[in-house]
């Protein structure tokens, strides 16, 4: 018999989790199934509760006029994460997260090699080509995680995910000069995430 039966127990079959993915552009293919696995796996380990959250993949040039608008840069980008944490009911709304896919692809392609700097992620030396094929299978969108612009597209989400639960780029941390800005301790979390998909 336990010595404090006052302590609340979570029921985790009760717990609602929405994923909202919306793609509104038509440069490349997004495969949702995969997407839902990333967000889930990632927040499982970041937040206990109900929740809910919109991942947008959209264009280019859209995504430079949210970054115009709301950063004042004058350029498109590849993840912009917006913050809202309110509570509707019992569930935690988180945020939005906008994904430019082409520009991603515009980086995987001009920085292949950036993720393995520093030791971001591990790399297994087995790159893919496209990342875009259909993962019906469980374990195969855990290979859509691992390789060419799917591996690209698994760590913007990961890191747009860690701005929503307030995880920052920090000037006076930077690891080296050519960091763009990111701190150890949201470098340290990113990695342990995507190497728990």
């Amino acid at each position: 018999m336990p010595a404090n039966r006052s302590r609340k127990t979570i029921n985790m079959n009760r717990m609602k989790t929405v994923i909202n993915i919306t793609n509104t552009q038509r440069k490349l293919k997004i495969n949702q199934k995969s997407v839902r696995y990333i967000v889930k796996n990632s927040i499982e380990k970041l937040y206990c509760g109900s929740y809910e959250i919109d991942i947008i993949f959209c264009s280019e040039n859209y995504i430079k006029k949210l970054n115009r608008l709301y950063r004042n840069q004058d350029k498109a980008t590849d993840v912009l994460s917006f913050e809202i944490k309110e509570q509707v009911g019992d569930i935690f709304y988180i945020g939005e997260i906008y994904i430019a896919p082409s520009t991603a692809e515009k980086n995987f392609i001009r920085y292949r090699n950036f993720w393995e700097k520093d030791d971001w992620v591990d790399s297994d030396g087995k790159e893919g080509q496209d990342g875009q094929e259909e993962n019906e299978n469980p374990k195969n969108r855990k290979n859509y995680c691992k390789k060419g612009l799917g591996r690209e597209l698994a760590l913007l989400i990961i890191h747009g995910i860690l701005h929503l639960f307030g995880y920052a780029h920090d000037e006076e941390h930077k690891l080296d000069l050519d960091d763009p800005g990111y701190d150890k301790e949201m470098k340290y979390m990113q990695n342990f995430l995507y190497k728990e998909l």
